[in-house]
């Protein structure tokens, strides 16, 4: 699945409410719009054209958005351990949704797309090997080429204090808490995520060879 390097079209991002965005989704070529004309399936699609056909679904899914509006819930009552826990784990179930796209777009079907996710379950895998075997790039390149340069590390380093936090690591330490401030930048994490996994669903399946 080669590199892509077609020219994206400009994303609309969604409204920030202090809840989970609402982007809508073209049925034909997966691209992604928070611009609210977008859901009315008679508006062209930028990508394709197509209009006036299938009803346009929601991103992202229920799922992500029950878990999204626990997380929510349990920064305003300051609970900033289960923040961290639980925003680690929403940042994985999303990079696992955008993955699927990806490799429903290139045409891989159910059973092969649940294949890939069952034998590669780790975050690293799926950042380190699954992405770049799907896109052609470094999760941190395309990160940095869509303006969320800092993204990575600072993923990278929350799981880390996840971590260190769950296991009791005769190597690394435990970590006995997890401060407010740990806690506020997860929250930060959370709203960048939808516009940045946004931008890649738009980059590598709308303007990449889908085939659907």
């Amino acid at each position: 699945m080669g590199k892509h390097k077609k020219p994206y079209h400009k994303t609309v991002f969604a409204e920030a409410v202090g809840e989970a965005p609402v982007y809508w989704e073209c049925p034909e070529c997966g691209f992604l719009s928070g611009d609210p004309a977008f859901l009315d399936a008679e508006h062209p699609c930028p990508i394709c054209g197509a209009s006036g056909g299938e009803e346009r679904r929601r991103f992202p899914t229920d799922r992500i958005r029950r878990l999204d509006a626990r997380i929510r819930a349990y920064h305003a009552d300051g609970d900033g351990e289960i923040v961290v826990i639980l925003v680690a784990t929403f940042l994985e179930a999303i990079l696992e949704d955008i993955l699927d796209r990806i490799m429903d777009a290139h045409g891989a079907d159910l059973y092969m797309r649940r294949m890939v996710m069952d034998t590669q379950r780790s975050i690293g895998l799926r950042i380190g090997k699954v992405f770049p075997t799907l896109t052609g790039e470094e999760f941190e390149d395309a990160a940095s080429e869509l303006g969320y340069r800092e993204f990575p590390r600072r993923w990278r380093t929350m799981r880390e204090a996840r971590n260190a936090f769950i296991h009791d690591s005769p190597f690394n330490g435990a970590r006995e808490t997890i401060d407010q401030a740990m806690a506020s930048e997860a929250m930060e994490l959370l709203d960048q995520a939808y516009r940045l996994f946004v931008l890649m669903s738009n980059r590598f399946v709308a303007d990449g060879a889908h085939t659907g």
